[in-house]
């Protein structure tokens, strides 16, 4: 049952948050959490695992329709990377009170602004500026998916939208941002992980199958409106989940 289970939750997730550029951790590390597994070393790294699954996948479906914001994810990519094997280090009961009503309430504060879906300076900001965000956020995003295994995708979805970039490709180039952050991180919990290849597996070829059908509904069903539309409400559910759970 607990195969089944996890192989459900990784599929629905994976599907949404492929849309919106993210891998779903943070939702499925608590769901797995529920499901029994220890938060640590059995959520964390497996949810890590079919994020990156999930992202990777997606990724390749977006490479190959031309949405990827080439200039924009490499400084995100580089500094991503840097930050996730930080966090995974340092990785502690870091998911305190005030930790998860701050998570939450970016959360919602994220989607309503990316829902809004203009930028907060009026144009698409220079190549120069999106180069420094990617260092700058990048670098605290890659450390919260190691830290607590929540992926940062959509919040790299939101800097992008509020920077001037179409929300499409901008989830798009997220999803891709976040894959080798969700890797490092999962390799450096790894050795603690205590699931089987068997849960592991079903989590990948789920969020595998997932993320193929979120990522092609994406592309040929909805436009730049929808995925906003869809983001806020991904990210103002969660958020208000996540705060329910802190109070």
């Amino acid at each position: 049952m607990l195969v089944l289970g996890v192989t459900v939750a990784a599929l629905l997730v994976s599907m949404v948050f492929s849309m919106v550029g993210g891998g779903g951790s943070q939702v499925l590390v608590p769901v797995l959490f529920w499901m029994g597994l220890d938060f640590k070393t059995g959520a964390i790294p497996l949810g890590l695992l079919a994020a990156a699954t999930t992202c990777f996948s997606a990724a390749g479906v977006y490479w190959r329709r031309g949405l990827i914001l080439k200039e924009a994810a490499w400084p995100f990519l580089v500094s991503v990377a840097a930050g996730a094997p930080l966090g995974a280090l340092i990785h502690s009961s870091a998911s305190s009170k005030m930790l998860m009503i701050v998570f939450a309430v970016s959360n919602i504060v994220v989607g309503l602004g990316v829902l809004r879906g203009k930028s907060v300076v009026g144009h698409k900001v220079s190549r120069r500026s999106v180069i420094v965000l990617g260092l700058v956020f990048g670098l605290a995003v890659g450390f919260f998916i190691g830290l607590i295994g929540r992926d940062g995708g959509p919040f790299v979805m939101a800097a992008l939208v509020l920077a001037g970039y179409d929300a499409k490709e901008s989830a798009a180039t997220a999803v891709l941002v976040v894959a080798a952050g969700c890797l490092i991180a999962f390799l450096v919990h790894l050795p603690r992980a205590t699931v089987g290849w068997e849960l592991m597996l079903a989590a990948c070829l789920a969020s595998l199958v997932g993320s193929q059908i979120g990522s092609r509904l994406m592309t040929e069903r909805m436009d730049a409106k929808a995925v906003r539309i869809l983001f806020a409400a991904v990210m103002s559910v969660v958020g208000i989940v996540i705060l329910v759970q802190a109070l």
